[in-house]
């Protein structure tokens, strides 16, 4: 009898041992991991930021020019690979003012590109004011043909008349920029928790250093223009709404070199969107970003386990109390 038990004892034992792998489970956690740049990036705005006047860019696809999304999307992506992947979504338009975003923003139209984002790098208020300042460079004596001006045709009196009358606009245009950039800030934020970038505004003006009537005019102008970006990027209360990236600061200049105004043309040439990469770059890593991925927690027992494991521990107790019996009867004996 006691053999028979003995054997029944070391058969469980051994059916434990050999199924302990199934006996347990482990809970499935979330674990937080961070990664140095943002896992989704969305950038929203105008034609800088579209890569307008690079080399392959189109009105219908601004993914094949090497503008500073694409540029900064490329690098993202191989960065991150191997950790949680990285999207890139580039939905600026060129020729929107601050107003025609608001309009995208307040459409629906931007809402599943900003969910779940985790940084929005915005270039928007160009249109704003620049427009206006290049509207009146017939009067203050360009040339077309030359892409210079023509100081000979130039009426002093009419060129101070024509700055006047578009510092009017111009001021107008930065009244409504103001209130403008911060409803954009908060409708943004209202449809990600991700880190909002606005950036500044360079000054293509400068590449007219012989009219300094003008590019002192423009300077003052686009000062203000930067002031409201960064006036509004924190509270006084300490109200964080967005980080400033100082893409006009590194122009500083260097406009000339940097766009593409020798052909009259403000936007940036190829040199200027490598700049604005690295600065946005720059920017973006002072910020920690994370994903989350599913791992095995706590090592826990399964229902057959446990009543393998009972079972199992009633069957030792069972010839603990056979032995004992049968060395007290042999103690009798």
């Amino acid at each position: 009898m006691l053999k028979r038990i003995t054997a029944v004892i070391l058969a469980s034992l051994t059916a434990l041992s050999l199924c302990s792998c199934s006996l347990t489970y482990h809970d499935m956690v979330e674990e937080k991991r961070e990664v140095p740049v943002p896992p989704k990036l969305v950038f929203l705005g105008d034609s800088i930021a579209a890569g307008y006047g690079l080399e392959g860019y189109r009105r219908d696809d601004n993914t094949k020019c090497d503008s500073y999304a694409n540029m900064l999307g490329e690098d993202y992506t191989e960065l991150l690979k191997d950790e949680c992947g990285h999207t890139m979504i580039n939905r600026a338009v060129s020729g929107d003012t601050s107003q025609d975003l608001l309009d995208h923003l307040n459409s629906g139209e931007l809402d599943e590109a900003l969910a779940g984002s985790d940084a929005v790098v915005i270039s928007i208020g160009g249109n704003d004011v620049l427009h206006i300042i290049f509207s009146a460079a017939d009067k203050l004596g360009w040339d077309d043909e030359t892409g210079d001006f023509d100081f000979s045709r130039v009426d002093i009196k009419e060129a101070i008349t024509a700055l006047t009358s578009m510092g009017s606009e111009i001021d107008e245009a930065l009244d409504g920029y103001d209130t403008n950039i911060q409803t954009i800030a908060d409708e943004v934020a209202k449809r990600t928790d991700g880190e909002i970038y606005v950036q500044t505004l360079y000054n293509p003006v400068e590449y007219f250093e012989d009219w300094k009537m003008l590019v002192d005019y423009a300077d003052g102008k686009i000062d203000r223009f930067n002031e409201i970006v960064k006036s509004h990027a924190d509270d006084a209360d300490g109200t964080h709404h967005y980080t400033v990236v100082d893409v006009g600061g590194q122009f500083d200049g260097r406009n000339s070199q940097l766009t593409n105004m020798s052909d009259y043309d403000i936007h940036p040439n190829a040199d200027g969107h490598k700049v604005i990469a690295e600065t946005v770059d720059r920017e973006l890593r002072k910020h920690t970003y994370s994903y989350t991925v599913m791992v095995e927690g706590d090592e826990h027992l399964t229902t057959e386990g446990i009543i393998l494991i009972a079972g199992s521990l009633t069957a030792v107790l069972l010839l603990i109390v056979c032995l004992i019996a049968v060395l007290v009867k042999k103690k009798k004996a």
